[in-house]
């Protein structure tokens, strides 16, 4: 399993299904059909995540946030991607509970970018997932749930 650089590690400790962070962040090292590939260190205004790799390139990066300010780190989502000129996208299905932004046009496939974020009780948590439409439609509904029902257990 790949590491940030600097004292990451220190953070974290092992679980039984995979890692938990001291702020309390549970990564499995398997979600549904993604693999965590890598642990993330806590920042200004995210305590901790975890990065997941599945099939034909898909990235997810689950965080956790401070109680209260998930909606936050969602509007700065949405703020920066607007900021570098990526499309905003509606889409149908549990992509329309996120904000979604096409990022990729000029390959085959549509290169898709979504963020999700939760209210916890403890904590607040987003999810965010870099996908292609259409080949890879048919992931992104048990995949979110996946992560749902492992956050629906961390609080």
């Amino acid at each position: 399993m790949a590491q940030t650089a600097g004292n990451e590690e220190s953070e974290w400790t092992p679980d039984v299904y995979g890692v938990r962070h001291f702020s309390g962040l549970r990564c499995p090292d398997v979600v549904g059909f993604v693999f965590r590939t890598k642990l993330l260190s806590a920042d200004a205004d995210r305590m901790a995540g975890c990065v997941y790799a599945g099939d034909a390139g898909m990235q997810l990066v689950l965080r956790s946030h401070l109680s209260g300010t998930g909606a936050r780190a969602a509007e700065t989502f949405l703020e920066s991607y607007r900021a570098a000129g990526f499309h905003e996208v509606s889409l149908t299905g549990p992509a329309s509970r996120g904000i979604s932004f096409q990022t990729r046009d000029w390959a085959p496939g549509i290169l898709c970018e979504t963020l999700w974020y939760f209210n916890g009780k403890k904590a607040d948590y987003s999810l965010w997932m870099s996908y292609s439409l259409p080949s890879q439609e048919a992931d992104i509904v048990p995949a979110l749930k996946a992560f749902e029902d492992l956050l629906a257990r961390q609080n």
